[in-house]
């Protein structure tokens, strides 16, 4: 019987393959024990803010609010726009983690392969008076995909990547102008019709899970 040994360097590829794939399960694991904590704050952040503006409807009808009283809650109300609006983008953060892990692993968005991927890639020109900020961004040798992620994607975050951001890059990295782009939104939620704008838009959708991201490209297409 002959025995087959794998040459060094392929038993060198594969064991960095595998203690990146350990990487990131680690990485996405942590980024599920943060996005659950996310979620508690936000849901107790919100019954704190129902019941404060039940208590102002309820001063207000019985008449009793003095301008101190009211000062107060206002306060009260201010500081707790203030805590959700950081909930918000510890939620955005989780959900761009989750995500970049994700497409870390599998390098494969849309049923194409990517070589390279980074996140928050940015890039000011003075000279074109532009400034870019991609949050996760994949290449290949003629092909470019740029996922945005955000806690709650609305329908005007659809039109600004499928707009503003396709530009800003094509002008900014010029030495990709001949690269076909590709666009992804990612997102712990999708209001209103934002689900449906970017389906007909022809960018992918990619939902956030308490402990999974599904990816869903059926519609997508080339920019």
């Amino acid at each position: 019987m002959v025995e087959f040994e794998f040459p060094e360097w392929y038993k060198q590829i594969s064991l960095e393959a595998a203690k990146r794939d350990a990487a990131a399960d680690k990485r996405a694991v942590a980024a599920d024990k943060r996005a659950v904590a996310a979620d508690k704050r936000a849901v107790a952040a919100d019954k704190r803010a129902a019941e404060l503006d039940k208590q102002i409807k309820e001063l207000v009808a019985e008449g009793k609010i003095v301008s101190e009283r009211v000062n107060a809650t206002t306060n009260s109300i201010k500081n707790m726009q203030i805590e959700i609006s950081g909930i918000a983008k510890s939620n955005g953060m989780v959900a761009e983690e989750m995500i970049f892990n994700s497409l870390d692993k599998s390098r494969t968005f849309a049923n194409v392969r990517f070589d390279d991927i980074d996140r928050n890639v940015k890039l000011h020109s003075k000279f074109l008076g532009l400034k870019g900020e991609y949050d996760i961004v994949l290449k290949n040798g003629d092909t470019i995909a740029i996922i945005e992620t955000k806690w709650r994607v609305r329908p005007e975050d659809i039109t600004k990547l499928t707009t503003k951001q396709v530009s800003k890059f094509r002008n900014l990295f010029p030495m990709f102008s001949n690269y076909k782009i590709i666009l992804g939104m990612g997102g712990m939620a999708f209001e209103d019709n934002s689900e449906e704008d970017a389906r007909e838009s022809g960018v992918g959708v990619i939902k956030v899970l308490t402990d999974s991201v599904e990816f869903y490209t059926d519609t997508i297409k080339m920019y």
